[in-house]
Formats: C-alpha cells, sequence, structure tokens
C-alpha cells in the first residue's frame, strides 16, 4: 500500500471538531486514517462542556495506543497499575487490551491519541 504525504491545517474555531465514540467528548480528525488507508488513526479529543465521564471498565483490541495530553488534565485507572493522572505533556501508552477506565477530566481537555488501527472494537468489561 502506498502512504501519501498529508497536510490538514485546524479550524481556528474549532468546527471542525465532531462527535465519536464518547458522547462526553469531540474528535478533530488529522487524516492519518485516510493516508495511512486505516493502518492508523491521529486525532485530537476535546472535552464537551457539561458533559460527565462513564467511568465503565472496558478494553479496545489495538495494536498499538498512545495518549499525548495537550492541555488540560486527565485521571484513568488501569487494572495494571491504578489510578493515573496525566496533566499537560504528559503521556500514557495504553497495551493492547490492558483493562482501563477513565475517571475525571478538566473542562479543558484537550488529547492527541494516536491508534493502529483506526478502526477498532472497544469491549465493556465487567469491574473485578
Amino acid at each position: 500500500m502506498k502512504m501519501t504525504t498529508t497536510v490538514k491545517n485546524a479550524a481556528l474555531d474549532g468546527s471542525d471538531f465532531a462527535p465519536g465514540l464518547r458522547e462526553y467528548f469531540e474528535y478533530r480528525d488529522t487524516g492519518v486514517k485516510e493516508a495511512t488507508g486505516g493502518m492508523y488513526a491521529a486525532h485530537v479529543i476535546r472535552a464537551v462542556a457539561g458533559k460527565e465521564v462513564e467511568p465503565l471498565w472496558h478494553t479496545h483490541t489495538v495494536g498499538f495506543q498512545l495518549f499525548f495530553v495537550l492541555q488540560g488534565w486527565v485521571e484513568f485507572e488501569y487494572e495494571d497499575i491504578g489510578v493515573v493522572r496525566l496533566e499537560k505533556g504528559g503521556s500514557a501508552f495504553q497495551p493492547p487490551n490492558v483493562r482501563h477506565r477513565e475517571l475525571r477530566h478538566s473542562d479543558d481537555l484537550e488529547v492527541l491519541e494516536i491508534v493502529s488501527p483506526a478502526a477498532f472494537a472497544t469491549s465493556i468489561v465487567e469491574e473485578k
């Protein structure tokens, strides 16, 4: 498969954010999914004002998943290491199928997520 150079500027007014996997987040596409034929996705995720997190334990069927906090903070709980708070400049690599849940985040949260493959399954799992 041939990959192409992709350049995409963000809308300064935020109008290029769209609903996605979770109703308390909006997602800004970077064009990586299309450029890699679905091998990877990279998007900016931001908090939706007034929407609260639903802290459900879940897993993702991925080969790679990385979060990098651009603004604000977020707290996750992982089955293998416990509660983690990430602030601006913080990052987390989530291994494939690790049980985790988001507990809370700041109203101004923005995170860059890079994941492979671009289309992946999310499964809700029971609390232990």
